[in-house]
């Protein structure tokens, strides 16, 4: 099991038998393992798809939004990656909660669980640290009442980004990929106007949506399909093609696993960097597994660090590659699959 459930079993009194909500869990064996009323919360697709045969869908809920789940005794969060999905998603847990009831929060020291006082302050009071090991800590505190009611709109952001062909309405909420901005490897991919070939296109790992709002009315004759693990890319996505008036359909997939078909083009600022490591399996994987996703001729056009040997990849399993722009930091990349 993952280290957080290690440190949640080592503390089983204190949740065996309890109606327990559990927010962004790794997907093991823990809710099986520690016998509890178990509810849980994921935004992670893969989380989704690896519980799913352990827990039903009233049990498990794979959303943007927190489950309103009644008669809690205590709830946990497994700390994520950014410190505003954290509190993003606190901000939902704590109103279930009655007054007296315990709110934990657990999670590894490098991962931002050191915060855990300045995040648990809002919601409760007597806030201790439980347990630490396995390089994991364990928090508690305890829920007070008046707790303000979770409102979205009070997380979610909008803002305006400028074309010299378009202007987009972006939605974006914590802990989505460029979260209120455009970053600067996407808005490169987009000052490409080189078209697209007509007809299915992917935008993987689509984040909040911009680069399929902006290719598909640059390229009338594409129809888009966006996928990404997250829940809240997807509802940020969905929302940010609605604002701006352009139909595609949205759906969630681990990698490629639910992606059928082949397209005439596949776009990406890929998520496959994390850091300054030079690791680039993930990478290789994916140009791997989508050349099955091509029609012969498809292209693959992404956008990338610059210092990432990606080339050589894209042309050992796809087909020449060419960089059509670039500067100082990221370079945007085509290849064509042979055919």
């Amino acid at each position: 099991m993952d280290n957080t459930s290690q440190i949640l079993e080592r503390s089983a009194e204190l949740f065996a038998g309890k109606r327990l909500l559990l927010v962004n869990p790794p997907a093991d064996g823990l809710t099986g393992e520690l016998p509890a009323d178990w509810h849980v919360w994921t935004w992670d697709y893969s989380v989704q798809q690896g519980l799913s045969s352990r827990l039903d869908q009233q049990h498990l809920s794979f959303s943007h939004l927190c489950p309103q789940v009644d008669g809690l005794d205590a709830a946990i969060l497994v700390m994520p990656k950014a410190i505003e999905r954290a509190e993003y998603a606190l901000a939902q847990m704590a109103p279930l909660l009655k007054s007296g009831c315990p709110l934990y929060l657990v999670g590894e020291k490098k991962g931002g669980v050191t915060r855990a006082e300045k995040l648990l302050a809002p919601y409760g009071s007597a806030i201790e640290k439980l347990d630490s090991a396995r390089h994991c800590q364990l928090w508690r505190s305890i829920a007070h009442d008046q707790i303000a009611a979770f409102q979205l709109a009070d997380w979610q952001r909008s803002i305006r980004l400028e074309f010299p062909d378009q202007a987009v309405d972006l939605i974006s909420l914590p802990g989505v990929f460029s979260h209120g901005r455009l970053d600067e490897g996407s808005q490169l991919l987009l000052e490409e106007m080189a078209p697209l070939p007509s007809g299915k296109v992917l935008d993987f790992g689509c984040g909040a949506g911009v680069l399929a709002t902006v290719l598909a009315r640059r390229n009338p004759g594409a129809r888009f399909e966006l996928v990404d693990i997250d829940a809240l890319a997807l509802y940020c996505a969905t929302q940010t093609l609605s604002q701006n008036e352009v139909q595609a359909q949205v759906y969630p997939s681990n990698g490629l696993s639910d992606v059928h078909g082949r397209f005439a083009a596949v776009v990406s600022n890929p998520p496959f960097h994390t850091g300054i490591r030079h690791d680039t399996s993930i990478a290789e994987q994916f140009f791997n597994e989508v050349t099955r996703n091509l029609l012969p001729g498809g292209e693959l056009r992404i956008v990338a660090n610059g210092f990432l040997k990606y080339p050589p990849l894209i042309e050992a399993h796809i087909g020449k590659c060419r960089v059509l722009r670039e500067n100082n930091r990221f370079k945007v990349y085509s290849a064509v699959a042979p055919g």
